[in-house]
């Protein structure tokens, strides 16, 4: 295991804030807020804390969420203007703004909505990222850190501990704490004196039938242990209240569906509780409000469904394919009823509706149910099950319980395993020979280092160096003497191979938020990669630059060259090819047509180009299109998302393409012919596809390892190593595959 330890935030006496980390998040160390009056949005935490409950403290607050900011839509402010203006006439002591600010996280749209926003709530505004807010522009947190602040953040008011939280991934689209994040919410909520209540609020809503933060179940025991009263949240673009686990959850409606906000005042219900109590207001072209009630958050008292808190769970040995489940309840639960159900592991970043599976109390008690629970359908390795004791009031809690299901002779096996800070997101490289091959992992937390694995049961650090955070895959030279870290602070790092030492660093004056491509061009080694929006060509050797191009449009993907072309696709629409020697451009293709906002979210900004046999394989969202390499003619398309996941190129006239939804085609390059197809049914992304033996093992989002016979397209062998995301490209060392997780768990796994 490794000894680097886990990075943790700190706080702050009134607003509390995340450590930014050794170089700054994003390379944001010593920056200062934007100009043109964008520093006005960061929101000031009120001058003295409050310690603890006090029923008549005054506080009325406003909430907003799902602004989608954008400049191609006129109708993207209407909406906010009507609702700043209503909100600034009830001056409001705070408001809270649940994330999608803007809608692709461009500069232009953070202008925008500085626009809009009156100058009466400036000073007031208290923010959390969105999605859109960071995934598509090449700054990705970069801008909403320069206007808003550091995140996650904690302030006080009105007797309330409000908590600011930070689960967007950069390039991402779900939501992830992580190790880090739940040790900066633990270390916060531990600093508050008993009686406190504490509200969250984030972009993604928790529990329920939402499963847009992959690491929930975590976050909602860390919860369940102290005084949180409730959380708000927005991206469902629709109002739903969930009453669970001591919590009141209100997922908010969208102003982007109109003008509407939430107006919260604290006040004391009939029964003496205080409670916040929040109603929609529904603001007319004409300045008129309606105001609906939607929900009492209670501060004190049990917690609604925290009296039905499971006290045990027991689950016996997989028989037949039914797994027996046990349960004891607390004393006080009187439940309706007690269920269980799969966890919905295949779920994206979604919403999904359990099928529930009624317990049975013993006879003569109410305090202990049992039953089984059908898990045959379920891949071998550990997985969830989640079970739910609900109250005749409605209100519930949930939780969920591991249990294990044999592996078969054909499965892989895992085999080690090490932990690095952050998350490994960036895929893994490979150094060394066939028979000594190490695998290079670079995290989040700008960790790097290189891994033998031993005898297939075990690993050794060979080297460990530290640059800024890294969100794409590192390359390495023909000779495997350099390692290529691309990093979002600014810099592609050099590495030394052998020892991890820095041999030079380039200064990209953006994110390096693509992974580069070592290739050589008339008889040298160069390196392509894009930063921001500038495509560079550099001499591996020295790391001089030899030309770049601004202005193309973002790419998170990867470049492909046949050594006299550079081909690229970016999210301006366009793939292109270039001189290799000189950068002049050669040809360009459309992959996406529309507004700029259209384009940008939905054409090959986060593509791995491929190219083979005068073909070139470039993709969107939508399709894959083969084009000939010298003038950018098509040749052909197929419809599918093949954009995430690397296309490879077999070396026999074939392709290997493998959509976001994990149908995998092997197609004919020359023709775009398809010779077989096989639908995984799970989602793959960026942790694409590695071959071995005649077998394309595909890394699954959810944690799956799924293999593929190249032959037929028929299945061999599966394995749930993981129960948190991985957008990791894996990569055989040796005879071990090795991937990692956004937990920042490297895992090394035997094949069959």
């Amino acid at each position: 295991m490794s000894d680097l330890p886990e990075p943790s935030g700190t706080t702050h006496d009134v607003c509390h804030h995340a450590g930014m980390g050794r170089r700054g998040f994003l390379g944001l160390a010593g920056s200062t807020l934007a100009s043109v009056g964008l520093a006005s949005l960061l929101g000031a935490a009120p001058a003295n804390a409050v310690p603890a409950v006090q029923p008549d403290a005054p506080l009325r607050f406003a909430l907003v969420t799902d602004t989608h900011v954008n400049v191609d839509t006129p109708q993207s402010t209407a909406y906010l203007t009507q609702v700043w203006a209503s909100i600034a006439a009830r001056t409001p002591d705070l408001v809270l703004h649940c994330g999608d600010i803007t809608d692709t996280g461009r500069p232009d749209e953070f202008e925008r909505y500085a626009g809009v926003l009156p100058a009466a709530l400036h000073g007031r505004m208290h923010y959390s990222p969105g999605n859109h807010d960071v995934r598509w522009d090449p700054s990705a947190k970069e801008q909403y850190h320069s206007h808003f602040g550091p995140s996650p953040y904690s302030f006080d008011a009105g007797g309330v501990h409000f908590i600011g939280f930070d689960p967007t991934e950069v390039l991402q689209e779900p939501g992830h704490y992580g190790p880090g994040g739940l040790e900066w919410l633990e270390a916060d909520l531990k600093r508050l004196r008993p009686g406190t209540p504490a509200v969250l609020f984030q972009h993604f809503p928790m529990g329920n039938t939402f499963y847009y933060v992959d690491d929930q179940p975590a976050v909602l025991d860390l919860l369940a242990d102290y005084d949180v009263r409730g959380i708000f949240a927005g991206h469902i673009h629709k109002e739903v209240v969930s009453r669970f686990n001591g919590l009141t959850q209100i997922g908010l409606n969208a102003v982007r569906n109109g003008a509407l906000y939430y107006w919260v005042e604290r006040t004391v219900a009939s029964d003496g509780t205080p409670v916040l109590r929040v109603s929609r207001v529904n603001v007319a072209a004409d300045g008129t409000e309606t105001e609906v009630p939607v929900a009492d958050m209670p501060l004190a008292g049990n917690g609604l469904g925290r009296p039905q808190r499971l006290r045990g769970v027991r689950l016996g040995n997989v028989t037949g394919g039914l797994l027996p489940v046990s349960v004891r309840l607390d004393r006080d639960a009187r439940p309706a009823q007690v269920a269980v159900d799969l966890y919905p592991q295949t779920i994206f970043g979604g919403a999904a509706a359990p099928v529930w599976k009624p317990l049975t109390p013993e006879p003569d008690s109410d305090r202990r149910w049992e039953g089984t629970v059908d898990v045959s359908s379920v891949v071998p390795g550990t997985q969830r099950l989640r079970l739910q004791v609900t109250a005749a009031d409605g209100t519930w809690w949930e939780d969920t319980a591991l249990f294990e299901v044999e592996r078969g002779a054909a499965d892989p096996r895992p085999r080690w395993e090490y932990q690095l800070p952050g998350s490994v997101q960036g895929g893994i490289a490979t150094i060394g020979s066939d028979d000594g091959q190490s695998a290079v992992i670079a995290s989040s937390s700008g960790d790097v280092v290189a891994l033998r694995p031993r005898h297939r049961s075990s690993t050794t650090r060979l080297w460990h160096a530290q640059v800024g955070p890294v969100y794409r895959r590192p390359a390495v030279d023909a000779g495997s003497q350099t390692v290529f870290v691309p990093s979002a602070d600014h810099r592609l790092y050099a590495l030394d191979a052998a020892d991890g030492s820095q041999k030079w660093a380039f200064d990209a004056g953006a994110p390096v938020l693509s992974a580069p491509l070592v290739t050589e061009v008339d008889g040298q080694e160069r390196l392509f990669f894009s930063a921001g929006r500038t495509l560079f060509a550099l001499d591996a050797a020295s790391g001089d630059a030899l030309w770049s191009l601004p202005g193309r449009g973002f790419s998170s993907g990867r470049a492909a060259s046949d050594g006299r072309r550079v081909y690229t696709a970016a999210d301006d629409g366009y793939a292109r090819a270039h001189d290799a020697v000189t950068g002049a451009p050669l040809w360009s293709f459309s992959m996406a047509t529309g507004t700029e906002n259209h384009i940008a979210l939905y054409s090959g900004w986060d593509n791995v180009v491929a190219v083979g046999d005068g073909v070139v394989v470039v993709g969107s969202v939508s399709n894959s299109w083969g084009l000939d390499a010298a003038t950018g003619a098509l040749r052909w398309k197929l419809a599918g998302s093949a954009m995430y996941a690397p296309a490879l190129v077999l070396g026999d006239g074939t392709v290997l393409l493998t959509s976001e939804v994990g149908v995998m085609s092997r197609v004919e390059l020359a023709t775009g012919k398809v010779r077989w197809q096989t639908n995984l049914a799970v989602r793959v992304f960026n942790a694409g596809v590695v071959i071995a033996d005649g077998v394309a093992w595909a890394q699954s989002a959810d944690g799956k390892l799924l293999g593929v016979k190249l032959a037929d397209g028929t299945r061999q062998g599966q394995l749930q190593h993981s129960l948190v995301y991985c957008f990791s490209t894996p990569a055989i060392a040796g005879d071990v595959l090795v991937v990692g997780n956004q937990n920042g768990m490297v895992t090394g796994i035997e094949l069959p």
